[in-house]
C-alpha cells in the first residue's frame, strides 16, 4: 500500500468490481484512452486479471485502487475515487504510470498527488531508473498533471496507439513524458 496526504493506493481485490464498472462504463472518462466502455462481463474479467497480476512473480503490473482517506476519524466506509498503475519494463528499468479518476474528483489535485507517490515508489521501493507516462495530445489536464509531477515531454508519436470506441478501431497520436531517478533526488531502492 502507498499512502499520501489524502489517499491510500492499495491493490485491487475482487470486492472492487463496483469501481472498475464505474470507471470503464464512463465514455467521457475514457475519451482520451484507448479503451472502449466495458460490459459487466468485460469489467469482471478485467478485474480478475488485475487481481491475478498481484500474484505473479516477478511483479510487472501493479494496479492500485485509489481510496480517499476519511476526513474525520470513524467516518465510515472508504471512498474509492479511481485507479492508478505502474507497468514495469524490466529491459529498460522503466515504470509506466497512469491513472483514471471518477469525474466528480477531477480538478482536485488527486492525479498529481497519486502520480508523485507512484514516481517516488518506482524509484525508492522498486529501484527503477526511469518513469514514463503516455498522454493523448488533446488531454491538456493530464499534460498539466504530468508536468506538475516533474515529468517532461520527450516525444510526440504519430498514430502510435490503436483506440477503440463504439467497437470501431482507429489510430491516435500519443505524447510521452518521463523523468529519471537522479533528476528527482530519489534514493534508489533495491531492484527486485
Amino acid at each position: 500500500m502507498i499512502e499520501t496526504e489524502r489517499l491510500r493506493l492499495r491493490p485491487f481485490t475482487p470486492a472492487d468490481l463496483d469501481l472498475i464498472e464505474t470507471l470503464y462504463s464512463d465514455g467521457e472518462l475514457l475519451r482520451y484512452s484507448p479503451f472502449d466502455v466495458m460490459s459487466h462481463a468485460q469489467a469482471k474479467a478485467h478485474l480478475a486479471r488485475i487481481v491475478a497480476d498481484w500474484t505473479r512473480a516477478p511483479l510487472r503490473s501493479l494496479e492500485f485502487a485509489m481510496v480517499r482517506k476519511p476526513r474525520a476519524p470513524r467516518e465510515g466506509e472508504e471512498e474509492k475515487i479511481g485507479r492508478c498503475h505502474i507497468l514495469i519494463d524490466p529491459e529498460t528499468d522503466t515504470g509506466m504510470i497512469g491513472w483514471f479518476l471518477r469525474r466528480e474528483h477531477w480538478g482536485q489535485g488527486y492525479a498529481r498527488e497519486s502520480g508523485r507517490a507512484l514516481i517516488r515508489y518506482c524509484f525508492e521501493a522498486l529501484g527503477l531508473h526511469r518513469v514514463n507516462a503516455l498522454c493523448h495530445p488533446e488531454n491538456l489536464a493530464s499534460q498539466r498533471a504530468l508536468e506538475a509531477c516533474g515529468l517532461r515531454r520527450e516525444g510526440w508519436f504519430r498514430q502510435r496507439c490503436r483506440y477503440t470506441k463504439g467497437g470501431v478501431a482507429f489510430w491516435q497520436d500519443e505524447l510521452e513524458y518521463a523523468v529519471l531517478a537522479w533528476e528527482t533526488g530519489a534514493e534508489p531502492g533495491e531492484r527486485g
